[in-house]
């Protein structure tokens, strides 16, 4: 066993923009692995070195042979290897992995990696080209870093849940998926890709520190705190967030917005009611804003009366954006979603035929990156280890211990 070598993957096709570049994922649950979900769906070659017992998101929600839906569809395109950190034979793995990677991805609590001794400050001092990954939930500082964080308790401090709340009783609500999770993770996809660039030109790695709160802070900032953006006294109008509700129809409900005053004209036109043309309190983007509860009461009542076909039909020829709200299990039957290619089905040697998203970035002209299912617990520990030079007997002596599985 000698030698930093990163163990290049058994029939490893290339492919994508990231291709040939080493991902160490020390991350569980989803912040970190939606993230490298998107690095490995771009090429990269991810590593996902999981504790004893395996990451927690394997065990939660509808699935079968101990991998779940969940997730399924977050570790696509992975290879798992099963080390114990907390040993010093596991660490050493974990610290050999590192000094070959190009990138490293953790969301440990603050202070865990450097008790284990991998922290940032030692592995980049070991690699100094790595790129090195820190995601927590309230920062390293202040009265609640120490706290565990998940999506649902950021959604409450960032202001999503009360973005959220009813328009009648006040109460806030949360966003019924791992928003706050999602978001995080598609930051740190970017931040690597930055970091990596920069690299190209300095030779250098850097260590990258994403917050979950200060990411849904960020995403929620644009319209839902327009109204908290200025400090100085303004106009206050009603906030963006009373423009996202469904409309009722006589058989379903549909989703409609206008922006433009072609568009108001022609929600107007659709619902028979031109007649708002000459209202002046509908004249401008400003005044709509302010008095558009009435305007959206009245075409709501004609809207109710009409099924749902026909009012996706007045409003497209009036070229007002509009759409159906789809039950789940129509999602994949729904005619664009179809057309466009959205959604692509596998077979997944556990879970058998599976449903899921392609890839929403194409890139033209380069050969696409290969999509294989995600990995048992531990299905790449041998593979990994003889190619990283460990003998039969040594990993032998390892499984014995418990540090790999």
């Amino acid at each position: 066993m000698t030698g930093t070598v990163w163990p290049a993957a058994d029939g490893a096709t290339g492919g994508g923009p990231l291709a040939g570049v080493k991902v160490l994922d020390l991350s569980v649950n989803m912040t970190g692995p939606m993230a490298t979900l998107i690095l490995a769906q771009q090429g990269a070659d991810v590593i996902k070195l999981e504790p004893p017992g395996g990451d927690v998101i394997r065990r939660i929600g509808s699935g079968r042979g101990g991998i779940s839906g969940y997730f399924a569809n977050l570790n696509r395109g992975k290879r798992s290897i099963v080390v114990d950190v907390q040993q010093a034979a596991g660490r050493d793995i974990a610290l050999r992995l590192a000094d070959a990677a190009d990138v490293l991805v953790q969301n440990f609590r603050p202070g865990v990696v450097e008790r284990l001794g991998l922290g940032p400050d030692e592995l980049c001092g070991r690699n100094p080209s790595l790129v090195y990954v820190s995601i927590n939930g309230f920062g390293t500082t202040g009265p609640m870093a120490a706290l565990p964080a998940y999506d649902h308790v950021v959604q409450g401090l960032s202001g999503i849940a009360a973005l959220q709340s009813d328009p009648r009783s006040g109460t806030g609500a949360l966003v019924r998926q791992g928003i706050v999770d999602k978001i995080t993770g598609y930051t740190v996809a970017q931040a690597v890709t930055a970091a990596l660039f920069a690299r190209a030109s300095s030779g250098r790695g850097t260590a990258i520190e994403v917050p979950m709160l200060d990411a849904a802070l960020y995403f929620v900032w644009p319209d839902g705190m327009m109204n908290q953006t200025c400090l100085e006294p303004v106009t206050v109008l009603p906030p963006i967030a009373n423009t996202f509700r469904t409309t009722k129809t006589a058989d379903g409900y549909v989703v409609l917005v206008a922006v433009t005053d072609d568009q108001w004209q022609g929600l107007f036109r659709a619902s028979g009611l031109a007649h708002l043309f000459e209202d002046p309190d509908f004249a401008t983007a400003t005044l709509r804003l302010k008095n558009g509860g009435r305007a959206m009461r009245q075409i709501a009542a004609v809207l109710a009366e009409l099924p749902t076909d026909e009012v996706l039909k007045r409003l497209a020829d009036n070229d007002v954006a509009c759409a159906p709200v789809v039950a789940l299990e129509d999602v994949a039957h729904q005619p664009q979603v179809v057309a466009a290619g959205s959604l692509e089905e596998s077979v997944d040697p556990v879970l058998g035929r599976v449903l899921q998203p392609r890839p929403p970035a194409r890139f033209g002209g380069i050969d696409e990156a290969p999509r294989p299912p995600s990995p048992p617990l531990g299905g790449h520990t041998a593979e990994v280890l003889a190619a990283m030079g460990y003998t039969n007997d040594e990993v032998d002596a390892l499984r014995a211990n418990g540090v790999v599985g």
